[in-house]
């Protein structure tokens, strides 16, 4: 069957998020689709990515059908981390295309945060070091980190498009069990991400 064109699969479309996917999803190369929209390829990949459209794979569903990964669990609002413990640190704004920065300074301690798009958790991160330093690295994206350069360019995708996204943190105290030391940020993280399997987690790993 002749593939339709570009112009036909996004009719009556409106946002560019939306063109991206079903342009995808009609079997159009993400060079094709940056091309025809008049937009970055990384804007392309992130969309793809952060809706599970990957390598001819959509929401975890082969392009035949066949299941290829356990279903997303359910959303998880923000505003139960909050409820938790977890304190809200502020948003990010967008600064320029391919740039973005805190509306607050994070504390200089370790702790755990998370990024929340329209007060929906998309990634739960660890900082042994400080929160300042580490949520800055998503600022900077650098190539050579690529968990930080992946999340940057998720996070001014969602910016680009529209969305709120914020970061909430927390910096739990160290315990022991039996006088050997515990990292409770550690477990945190973990279990966290075991429970909320946030999307911008790639198979739990951050």
């Amino acid at each position: 069957m002749e593939r339709p064109g570009p112009d036909a699969v996004v009719k009556g479309m409106t946002t560019k998020s939306d063109k991206i996917r079903a342009l995808a999803k009609a079997g159009f190369p993400r060079t094709e689709i940056a091309r025809y929209l008049d937009i970055r390829y990384q804007h392309v990949r992130n969309v793809l990515l952060q809706s599970g459209i990957e390598a001819g794979k959509i929401n975890g569903t082969g392009l035949k059908g066949q299941r290829t990964a356990a279903p997303a669990a359910e959303p998880w609002p923000i505003s139960r981390l909050l409820e938790a413990g977890f304190e809200l640190l502020g948003s990010c704004q967008l600064t320029a295309e391919d740039a973005f920065q805190y509306s607050d300074p994070a504390p200089s301690a370790p702790g755990v945060y998370a990024f929340a798009v329209n007060d929906t958790v998309s990634y739960v991160g660890l900082t042994r070091g400080t929160l300042r330093t580490r949520l800055g690295h998503y600022v900077y994206g650098h190539a050579k980190q690529r968990t930080s350069a992946r999340v940057k360019g998720l996070i001014l995708a969602s910016l680009a498009e529209g969305h709120d996204v914020s970061v909430c943190i927390a910096c739990p105290p160290a315990q022991d069990w039996n006088g050997l030391p515990v990292d409770t940020a550690a477990g945190l993280e973990t279990g966290l991400i075991k429970l909320i399997r946030p999307p911008w987690n790639q198979q739990g790993v951050t």
